[in-house]
């Protein structure tokens, strides 16, 4: 039995929780907005704030700046947050959409999102997740 549901308000408090624990990188700061359509939950969007290589804060909801915005289909969302599809793959085949400063998710926030402890973490709440 799943703990909760993807893109659910437990599933991204858990995200929060275990992305607050990634290990430092100074320097490495940037807000990402991600934008999955379509959902069981509807259009679900929150920010994610990095501070130092860490999920600083987790935002829920369209509200606030962000530096850039990855959209994803609800099922390339799934692929991607489940460990199926690798986030470099999913942005050279147009399965996620980046705008605004797509510099800053692609390249100056990979150390987080490119790194193994965020595919760990992933891959613990995909175990942990109702898709």
């Amino acid at each position: 039995m799943a703990d909760f549901s993807f893109l659910s308000a437990e599933w991204i408090a858990a995200l929060a929780d275990g992305g607050s624990v990634l290990p430092k990188r100074r320097g490495v700061d940037g807000v990402v907005r991600f934008v999955v359509t379509s959902t069981p939950h509807g259009k679900v969007q929150f920010r994610l704030v990095v501070v130092d290589g860490r999920i600083a804060e987790v935002i829920s909801g369209k509200d606030g700046e962000a530096e850039a915005t990855v959209t994803w289909k609800y099922v390339d969302a799934v692929a991607q947050f489940s460990g199926d599809l690798n986030a470099n793959v999913a942005f050279m085949t147009g399965r996620c959409k980046v705008e605004d400063a797509y510099t800053r998710y692609v390249f100056d926030l990979r150390p987080v999102f490119g790194s193994d402890e965020w595919d760990d973490l992933l891959a613990g709440l995909a175990e942990r997740s109702d898709f």
